[in-house]
């Protein structure tokens, strides 16, 4: 069962997927019929041929032009930029309708006493991404991390990172709430403690 063992190990590389899990899954996909089997593999290879990254908040969209339609729309309040450490968290936010400005993704967090931070989170590309929307009407950048150590520890690196830039063009950055309960993830936050966390951010 070599292949059945690699099979395993791929999927342990999924977030939260630990050996007993990645073992189950592979014995699912193994009592399945060839036609599932082909729908899943044509459907991974056209999700990685059709899914691409925004240039400008870097969240993962299906279209062919370099930003998505979020960071095109006009519609979008361009006055404000929540940053969020992963897509799953964009949609959370997005599903209580009650924020409209624009995102951006970090793609991850920080440990405590981190020393790479640069090779751990998208902050170049942030601070970057501020600057060019300073050009334009961006007023006030939120800082929507989860409600934990790892969170909070990044939260203060991305507000002292973009200090020069507040300081010189007047920019507002503020952080959630504690509408979130310590220890909170916000995937998994519910919308009724998301909006109170958006109300009282400071």
């Amino acid at each position: 069962m070599d292949k059945a063992r690699k099979a395993a190990e791929y999927f342990t590389k999924l977030p939260g997927i630990g050996p007993r899990q990645a073992r189950r899954f592979v014995y699912f996909l193994l009592g399945q019929d060839e036609r599932f089997l082909d729908g899943f593999a044509t459907l991974l290879r056209e999700l990685k041929e059709n899914v691409r990254q925004c240039a400008s908040c870097m969240r993962f969209f299906e279209g062919k032009d370099a930003v998505c339609d979020i960071c095109a729309s006009s519609s979008t309040d361009h006055t404000t930029m929540m940053v969020l450490e992963k897509d799953v968290d964009l949609e959370n936010v997005r599903k209580t309708g009650a924020y409209g400005g624009r995102y951006f993704i970090l793609g991850g967090l920080l440990p405590i006493l981190e020393k790479n931070p640069t090779e751990k989170i998208r902050i170049r590309e942030l601070v970057a991404e501020v600057g060019k929307q300073l050009q334009g009407s961006l007023k006030e950048v939120i800082i929507a991390l989860s409600a934990n150590v790892e969170g909070d520890n990044t939260a203060d690196y991305v507000r002292k990172t973009l200090e020069p830039l507040a300081e010189k063009h007047a920019l507002k950055v503020t952080v959630l709430g504690r509408g979130l309960s310590t220890g909170t993830e916000l995937e998994y936050s519910d919308k009724d403690t998301l909006k109170n966390a958006l109300r009282n951010r400071g």
